[in-house]
């Protein structure tokens, strides 16, 4: 979780839902930047740099414990599969070594279900199917779900909005995204000039695509892995052919 003193503000990150544009704003607010583009091109490329994690700021409970009470706390969300799809996306672009190391487990996952007769040599054959097989590789067991990696890692297991009293939840999906966000910014008195740079087209078409490549039973695995996230959020769940909605 990062932590604005400032501003009094805490906000739970979740990866694929708006990360950028939110990391963006906290970096305004913190005052590292004084305009939008600059502090857009710093969270892509920087990731976290120049922000506070509330767990390495206070190590007592007591102090992490009253900030949680007492300051405005936000997380955003995404609708869950659509998420997936916006992960798989971005390993295949290999931009990071990151990404090329998540490229590299895929590989060897998928060549270890095959029998090690897989003809997946190389990053560039993943494919959306490959890739689920390795993001789902622990279905069935929840207990194992925290050990996935944090940008396909079930929302609910990332910030928790069953345990924290959260002030805002931010549906990244939302018509109404514009004005949530502004009402939050201004809340914690951002100026009246900072607004949240994201384009929340849902992307219905391109995620459907991905669907199609997979198998009944690959679907199934991967949308039951989100159960938890569909109930929590109040997303209708998905069925794998945009047609049979």
């Amino acid at each position: 979780m990062v932590v604005d003193d400032e501003h009094r503000l805490i906000w739970c990150p979740v990866r694929k839902s708006g990360t950028t544009s939110w990391r963006s704003m906290m970096l305004i607010l913190a005052g590292r930047f004084s305009n939008v583009k600059a502090a857009v091109d710093h969270a892509l490329h920087h990731d976290f740099q120049y922000l506070t994690r509330l767990s390495e700021k206070y190590h007592s409970n007591a102090d992490i414990e009253w900030r949680l009470k007492n300051y405005t706390k936000f997380m955003s969300y995404r609708e869950p599969l659509q998420r997936v799809v916006s992960d798989y996306r971005q390993i295949k672009s290999r931009k990071t070594t990151g990404q090329g190391n998540v490229c590299k487990l895929v590989v060897e996952y998928n060549k270890r279900l095959n029998g090690g007769k897989s003809k997946l040599d190389d990053w560039k054959d993943i494919s959306f199917s490959h890739f689920v097989n390795y993001i789902t590789r622990f279905y069935g067991n929840k207990g194992k779900y925290l050990d996935l990696n944090s940008h396909w890692r079930p929302i609910n297991l990332i910030c928790h909005p069953c345990h924290i009293d959260y002030d805002f939840l931010v549906d990244m999906d939302s018509t109404g995204l514009a004005e949530e966000s502004d009402y939050l910014l201004r809340s914690v008195g951002a100026p009246s000039w900072l607004h949240l740079p994201h384009d929340n087209r849902s992307g219905n078409e391109t995620k459907y695509n991905f669907f199609s490549q997979l198998s009944t039973a690959q679907f199934q695995r991967l949308r039951d892995q989100y159960d938890d996230d569909y109930e929590i959020f109040g997303y209708q769940r998905l069925n794998q052919h945009e047609e049979s909605l």
